[in-house]
């Protein structure tokens, strides 16, 4: 029977994996999307043509994402580049490897949580039941839409592969913790640690959600575990564990974020304030719960930047019904942690995988790859309201799950066919949020690049169609007027003057993001390479709009000096614009080079050589070594230079 059993198991696991990559199959064709574009597409460090150990290094700095950098999430990118080139199939092809293996991993934890659940008391699961409870868990989670964007969305494989450490950390610490409860206390601890410790390090190296992999082990002590072992120094030295891996980390970071998150700079590029965010993060939360259990293709979706803001507590009245909503279920978790305490380490896990991302840390509001982890939460919880459902009614436990996993089977299908062609996942995003700026747009650009800037195409008017209605949106930044100036200039198309004034105008008045940021530079570029008429007084002025919010970043002042330096001739201004941006992003070798080419202008050539000094020459990419070499024969044979 035994044998028999461990089939039946495993089957269902195996079934789960086969039916996950059935569905994913269509979206494997589509193109790179978003974010794909900063981070690999447009990435020169990441095209790692050769074996010397500098380009890999480079390649693994190379990520503009963060200052953390995610050197292993960048190497992977840099392996399917060496191997394949820029052929996104490949890429998503990993993502979807990485997922498949995240499945399996989650399964191990499951069957550890289970049989660890057991020990010492009398069993709330029977042995048979925890292996099948865990492989439908397992096979649910793989098939969720939610968790999409980590496997076709290629950049956010920086996600996936963070939670492929946090899984096997959990995973290994959890078997630590039976050989301490079965006798084996030096091992057993031994394993616990490296379990958090290396699982934590490896997936920050990916990204910085594995930093709450000691928070999900804390909450499988508290709710399941108890902290139980053979004797009370072992039990001690758990808590010096806990001490040393969460408690310490945990104050220490809190006390550097608080004063980078409460502080009014913090907001000045989001259009929400502080109080704003955890508001609406309330019903954002809310809608994470629905979009798992009732995943709806039309609901689910990348862009979200037409939610409303919550002003106040009924500003959207919804909001203190969220807000209630989410402070039930924890106060229930806290309740039930005794007669249910898989419901509460569900409950749990979704709160405590949210922390990063839906509290005080000003990032964008919502995201579908954030439930990656939570979704395990999720389903747990539901597991365990299922096993309470079975002791009533066989029947309806099976027939409820049963046909949960095919409604995510047939929805994740539905998406993965949405993201199976670029053209069509930009037309579904913007026929499912018509008020969203970023959904308008990017079909707007997604119809440009596919007309290859023919003036014959019939793809243009679409284009520049989707950029109007993108630009007439109350909420919209300055993006789309960009786009407007820039498909008209390689179209030979006359340009508006109003386009600039309402470009100007929006960069002056709304925060400044990164896209208004890269709006600048794609003009810029446009003119520099001659694609755009030169309408250098006109830039200039959006420049000037940009620059006048307070604490100008380092981004922009690049933007602004290499501008000023090649399209104005003002060299002084240059200089001092590139040096503050190399203030603020010291690791970027493109603001570096570009200030020295300016100094070479200049004359300058102590201080050029000064600047160059500044670089650690074996960090350096093959690429940057060679335009180093170029611009330090230019400093020691004192030859002006040719512009930034």
């Amino acid at each position: 029977m035994k044998l028999r059993f461990f089939r039946h198991d495993q089957l269902l696991l195996l079934l789960g994996l086969a039916l996950t990559v059935c569905v994913y199959l269509p979206g494997l064709q589509g193109g790179f999307f978003f974010d794909d574009e900063p981070n690999i597409v447009d990435n020169p460090e990441v095209h790692v043509t050769t074996l010397h150990l500098r380009d890999w290094r480079a390649a693994a700095l190379a990520s503009p994402s963060t200052e953390l950098r995610r050197p292993l999430a960048m190497l992977s990118f840099a392996a399917n580049y060496y191997f394949t080139g820029l052929d996104p199939f490949p890429m998503k092809l990993t993502n979807l490897a990485i997922h498949l293996l995240n499945g399996i991993l989650l399964w191990k934890v499951l069957l550890e949580l289970f049989r660890m659940w057991r020990i010492g008391r009398p069993p709330g699961l029977s042995e048979q039941t925890g292996r099948l409870l865990a492989a439908a868990i397992a096979g649910a989670w793989l098939l969720l839409p939610i968790n999409l964007s980590p496997v076709l969305y290629v950049v956010q494989r920086m996600e996936s592969l963070a939670q492929t450490f946090v899984l096997a950390g959990l995973w290994v610490y959890l078997a630590g913790r039976r050989l301490m409860l079965t006798g084996h206390h030096r091992g057993g601890l031994a394993a616990c640690a490296a379990g958090i410790v290396l699982g934590s390090i490896l997936g920050l190296l990916c990204k910085e959600s594995a930093v709450l992999l000691p928070v999900y082990a804390f909450l499988a002590e508290w709710l399941l575990l108890r902290f139980e072992a053979p004797t009370s120094a072992s039990k001690r030295n758990l808590m010096f564990l806990y001490g040393a891996l969460l408690f310490v980390p945990a104050v220490a970071g809190l006390a550097w974020l608080a004063p980078h998150a409460m502080s009014a700079a913090a907001y000045t590029g989001r259009p929400f304030t502080l109080a704003e965010r955890l508001l609406t993060e309330t019903r954002v939360l809310v809608d994470y719960v629905g979009w798992t259990f009732q995943p709806d293709a039309g609901a689910l979706s990348f862009y979200h930047d037409d939610l409303p803001i919550s002003r106040g507590w009924l500003e959207p009245p919804v909001t203190l019904i969220c807000t209630a909503l989410l402070a039930s279920a924890l106060i229930a978790a806290i309740m039930l942690r005794e007669r249910l305490p898989l419901l509460s380490l569900g409950i749990c896990w979704f709160f405590a995988a949210q922390l990063l991302t839906a509290t005080v840390i000003p990032l964008e509001l919502v995201f579908e790859h954030r439930n990656y982890c939570a979704s395990i939460g999720l389903l747990l919880a539901a597991a365990a309201l299922l096993s309470q459902l079975a002791r009533r009614s066989a029947l309806l436990a099976l027939a409820l799950p049963t046909l949960l996993v095919a409604s995510l089977a047939f929805t994740t299908l539905q998406r993965a066919f949405e993201w199976s062609h670029p053209l069509r996942l930009a037309y579904s995003e913007a026929l499912k949020h018509p008020l969203s700026p970023r959904a308008n747009y990017e079909l707007g650009r997604t119809l440009a690049a596919a007309s290859g800037y023919r003036p014959d195409s019939r793809l243009i008017e679409p284009a520049i169609e989707a950029f109007k209605r993108a630009a007439d949106l109350p909420n919209a930044g300055a993006p789309p007027w960009s786009a407007l100036i820039v498909v008209s200039g390689h179209m030979h198309r006359p340009i508006q003057p109003e386009w600039w004034t309402l470009f100007a105008a929006r960069l002056g008045a709304q925060p400044l993001s990164p896209e208004s940021i890269g709006a600048l530079e794609s003009l810029y570029e446009c003119q520099h390479h001659g694609d755009c008429p030169p309408e250098a007084q006109q830039l200039l002025s959006a420049f000037l709009a940009a620059l006048n919010h307070p604490q100008p970043p380092g981004r922009l002042l690049a933007a602004y000096g290499t501008f000023t330096a090649n399209q104005l001739g003002d060299y002084p201004l240059a200089e001092r614009m590139l040096a503050d941006a190399l203030l603020q992003l010291p690791a970027v070798n493109g603001i570096r080079f570009n200030l020295v080419k300016v100094l070479l202008l200049e004359k300058k050539f102590d201080q050029a050589r000064q600047v160059l000094s500044g670089l650690d020459q074996s960090l350096l990419s093959s690429a940057d070594n060679e335009e180093m070499a170029r611009l330090k024969q230019a400093v020691e044979t004192g030859r002006p230079g040719t512009g930034a």
